[in-house]
């Protein structure tokens, strides 16, 4: 009786070598673009998540503006709640009465800025405190309290003042600003450098009673 040893010829084994090679690219190629998504996605959240919470204390301070404790005797300048840089529309001041941690009513200077830090810019957001309630207040005359970066990696910052009040105690105050914030960042996906940009626009409305028709 005579046995036949059963094997592989050795073009079978360069056959399945061949199309396991194919298989494996494949394999590769789409876990590696799968990762770029990835990457890109969770860069995206990020950036969302950031102007979010940004938008969110933007539009907060803009509901306050012109602001008056019932308290205070001092009232608020007709051009005083919002005010818009016009050289440089990325600069706007908010004005209003607000409570601090001793619920003492305090009357405050809300800005917000562009500032360059490490060749990329951050929005800024600086409050100061008006050292005389009775007169105009401005960078000049109120104490600075915070200045602490808002948001980072901001490529555009503007800010569009709309429907100005047409009579009453704060005639041309704007009652809405239209806002166009940018953001992109680099990140690190594959061993490469990908910009991840995200682009927002929002309004902002003025609540106080003295601004709204």
């Amino acid at each position: 009786m005579s046995y036949q040893s059963a094997g592989y010829t050795l073009v079978e084994m360069l056959v399945a070598m061949a199309v396991s090679s194919v298989v494996l690219a494949g394999t590769y190629a789409a876990y590696s673009l799968f990762a770029q998504q990835q990457q890109l996605l969770l860069g995206q959240t990020e950036l969302s998540r950031n102007a979010m919470q940004a938008v969110d204390q933007i539009q907060t301070d803009i509901r306050h503006a012109g602001y008056k404790d019932y308290y205070d005797d001092n009232p608020i300048s007709q051009n005083q709640p919002i005010n818009i840089d016009q050289s440089s529309p990325a600069d706007f001041r908010i004005v209003y009465d607000n409570y601090d941690n001793q619920c003492v009513s305090k009357r405050l200077l809300v800005r917000y800025y562009i500032k360059n830090f490490l060749q990329r810019d951050r929005l800024m957001r600086q409050v100061n405190c008006c050292n005389d309630a009775a007169i105009f207040c401005d960078l000049n005359q109120s104490t600075l309290i915070s200045d602490e970066p808002l948001l980072d990696w901001v490529t555009q910052f503007s800010v569009k003042g709309m429907h100005p009040k047409i009579s009453g105690n704060f005639k041309d105050q704007y009652q809405t600003l239209e806002i166009t914030l940018s953001l992109k960042k680099a990140h690190r996906v594959e061993g490469m450098s990908k910009d991840t940009e995200k682009n927002f626009s929002f309004i902002g409305r003025a609540k106080n009673v003295s601004l709204v028709p």
